[in-house]
């Protein structure tokens, strides 16, 4: 998902000591699964739906000289050389342009190398920073983590991202002025989402490689005749498009039940997310596993409507995540967000995430913090300080809003 990758799953805790951690038991009990991206049609009756096509390199260049057009590139890493390549809905042409890649350089004056053919991104004051947790960093911090990790010898992934121009960018044109900058552990593979043109676009005479995708003046090759270049095209639905998040309720066959009642259908055409972690799943076959071990399991992604009562949402792409086990409150959940208001009558305060999580006494309130009391909580609020929330609570309610109530807390000025 990159889509999507952005929620923070939660947590789920076991106190008996003879448990083993998560990866330990997915090993284990999910040795059996086939782990494969799909697990069948769905359940809605009559033909599977589809989300793209495979087209030709005929028909990418066809699509390309017809006008702007926007366009997924994932690359082999270390390379050049494109492994997919697909072409976008007309309406996406006004969504963010991005790349990911990981961090080889950077320089404090204003930009980061990044290992995806040395492409330099630059960033300026008007560049929003935000760490891997989702803590806005100033520039100066963003810089410094930077140096940090690469003093270390790591090459933190990044995604950068613009707002597209009203045309495509000269081929040959490689600069890339960030209006924010995210460093994310999951955009480790590199990939480039850009508008593009007849003008980026050229066969050549002698394949291997078929034809040059020209961007940010980076060369990529698409070899299709040997198998190393998928070419895809989204197709466009005029069902209602949908997006869920939320805790997994149970699986029936190819199917999922949100704890709202939300039912989600996976097709032959879902992407799900690759579980390249331990507390990633890669089917439905490891979260009704997962379910069954009593963890909680939270889905995010993608689809089209495709029934009312219940919602039901057919998955264009989705993803599963659970965590480890590693804290002592039996059936908890881990919150940790900025506050956006505090009900001080109510006992509840509301991150930015939408989660309520109510305190039912300033006897919860971890004195290790920086404020003491709902009602100091709330004067920073009001007086528009970086207030943040975090600690362990039960579920009350899946929402949304989803609501919390507090086992223990603390409460933090981050100005």
């Amino acid at each position: 998902m990159s889509q999507s990758k952005s929620f923070r799953p939660f947590k789920f805790f076991q106190s008996s000591p003879r448990l083993l951690t998560i990866s330990v038991l997915a090993t284990a009990l999910f040795a059996g699964c086939s782990g494969d991206n799909v697990t069948g049609p769905g359940t809605g009756g009559g033909l599977p739906t589809q989300f793209s096509r495979a087209i030709t390199l005929t028909e990418l260049d066809s699509i390309l000289a017809s006008g702007p057009t926007r366009v997924e590139i994932k690359l082999i890493n270390g390379s050049l050389v494109a492994r997919e390549v697909e072409v976008k809905e007309a309406g996406d042409l006004r969504d963010k342009e991005e790349i990911e890649s990981r961090i080889t350089a950077i320089d404090p004056a204003g930009n980061v190398t990044l290992a995806l053919g040395g492409l330099v991104v630059d960033f300026d004051g008007g560049t929003d920073f935000e760490a891997e947790d989702g803590q806005h960093l100033t520039m100066q911090e963003f810089v410094t983590r930077v140096q940090d990790a690469l003093a270390a010898g790591q090459n933190p992934p990044v995604e950068a991202k613009r707002s597209p121009a009203d045309t495509p960018q000269d081929p040959d044109d490689a600069t890339f002025l960030a209006s924010k900058l995210e460093l994310d552990d999951e955009a480790d593979e590199d990939e480039i989402e850009i508008n593009v043109d007849g003008d980026n676009y050229a066969n050549t005479t002698t394949p291997p490689p078929d034809a040059i995708l020209t961007v940010l003046g980076l060369a990529i090759e698409l070899d299709v005749s040997g198998g190393v270049t998928e070419i895809e095209a989204e197709i466009d639905d005029d069902r209602d498009e949908a997006e869920f998040e939320g805790l997994v309720e149970s699986v029936t066959g190819s199917s999922f039940t949100l704890m709202d009642g939300t039912v989600v259908e996976i097709v032959d055409d879902t992407e799900i997310e690759d579980s390249d972690d331990s507390d990633e799943l890669g089917s439905l076959a490891e979260v009704e596993q997962a379910l069954a071990m009593g963890f909680l399991v939270e889905a995010e992604g993608e689809g089209v409507v495709t029934g009312s009562n219940p919602l039901t949402i057919t998955a264009s792409k989705v993803e599963f995540e659970i965590e480890d086990d590693d804290d002592d409150l039996p059936g908890a959940v881990e919150f940790e967000d900025r506050v956006t208001s505090v009900d001080v009558a109510g006992r509840t305060l509301t991150l930015m995430n939408g989660k309520i999580v109510q305190v039912a006494a300033d006897s919860l309130i971890d004195t290790s913090g920086d404020l003491l009391t709902l009602q100091a909580a709330s004067d920073a609020v009001d007086a528009g300080r970086n207030v943040k929330a975090e600690g362990h609570a039960e579920l009350v309610d899946a929402g949304p809003p989803m609501t919390l109530n507090a086992l223990d807390i603390k409460i933090e000025d981050d100005s």
